[in-house]
């Protein structure tokens, strides 16, 4: 099984746009051309071959985009016949997560309409909810009752139990799924790996974990002054290379800042990525998909560490042409549409 689902994953990525695609595609002069252009694609032909590209508007496109990358992640699920309380419905239990903290958002400022509009129907009936429902209500405890059967609740509870929510509570609440999702994630792959995939794994997530908390440090830092106390509330409580005490040095030091960006350097970098202080989340997302993800499904032989390597690399992909979208929507050169784009 291992072998055929490695094998799957290859292929697909075997389509992917190349550096000659992206250089055609910001070159174009508004969102028909590159629908037109992307239809000529060995990736993108069958999905969008049924697609008026004098009609579409972008969000439609980008939906689509989102939706095909979800399709993928299913039917290579079922192709591994992986059970859904298996780590291999990682994707599913993120999304999750990312639909119950966008729900929160909508009812703190009333958006109602918004979060109908906004909702991506393409997951219903994947989820351990019903998404519907959620996108539908209008209080902290009519969201609550959605997730009354899930282990959800029982994380939300204590944060939305009194109706009244601000901008730390809702900070709150992502910190305390995304540590429920993270536990999760390391019992199921404890159940079901041994090892060097274990391992694997779980690194992952905790490498993911170092990355979006050296992010967050830095953006803190630099922006709003934050005090250490602050960052270390915002941040996710797990770590790989970054220890907590390395984090606290640097927070401490005479330009914080600069000193994240070294300690970001000395983890993981290591004088491989080219980066400025100005474009580090494009680094960091460029450093996964070449020194990782890249690399990981070219040699390995796991079947889930293909599955997860390929859907990374297709969000990346999905990245680049919603970037190329916005970016001629604002009429930007190509030069700089290019900028952010992961190749």
């Amino acid at each position: 099984m291992s072998e055929g689902i490695v094998a799957k994953t290859r292929a697909i990525w075997g389509k992917r746009l190349s550096a000659a695609d992206y250089n055609s595609l910001v070159h174009r002069t508004d969102l028909s051309g590159v629908v037109s252009y992307l239809k000529t694609t060995e990736r993108y032909g069958r999905l969008l071959a049924n697609v008026n590209e004098s009609q579409v508007h972008r969000g439609q496109v980008e939906q689509m985009l989102s939706k095909d990358v979800f399709e993928v992640y299913i039917k290579l699920c079922k192709f591994m016949a992986a059970d859904k309380n298996s780590f291999c419905y990682y994707l599913v239990k993120e999304k999750e997560i990312k639909e119950i903290l966008s729900a929160i958002m909508h009812i703190s400022v009333k958006s109602f309409d918004e979060a109908i509009n906004q909702l991506p129907t393409y997951l219903i009936g994947y989820f351990s909810f019903d998404l519907m429902a959620l996108a539908q209500a209008k209080t902290y405890g009519e969201l609550l009752e959605v997730l009354a059967q899930t282990p959800y609740y029982k994380v939300l509870k204590p944060l939305l139990g009194d109706g009244v929510i601000g901008a730390e509570s809702f900070e709150k609440c992502g910190i305390a799924l995304y540590a429920y999702y993270y536990g999760w994630a390391f019992k199921a792959i404890a159940r079901s790996y041994k090892g060097k995939e274990a391992s694997q794994l779980k690194e992952l997530f905790l490498r993911q974990a170092d990355l979006d908390n050296i992010l967050t440090a830095y953006r803190m830092k630099h922006y709003f002054n934050a005090s250490e106390e602050a960052v270390f509330k915002a941040i996710k409580p797990f770590h790989y290379r970054l220890t907590n005490i390395r984090l606290a040095e640097a927070l401490r030091a005479a330009e914080p800042d600069k000193e994240l960006v070294k300690l970001l350097e000395k983890c993981y970098f290591k004088g491989k990525v080219q980066y400025d202080e100005n474009s580090l989340e494009v680094a960091v997302r460029k450093y996964n998909y070449n020194r990782h993800f890249k690399r990981q499904l070219s040699m390995c032989s796991n079947g889930t560490m293909a599955l997860v390597s390929l859907m990374n690399l297709l969000e990346v992909e999905r990245f680049n042409l919603q970037e190329i979208i916005e970016g001629i929507r604002y009429r930007l050169a190509p030069a700089e549409i290019e900028k952010p784009l992961v190749m």
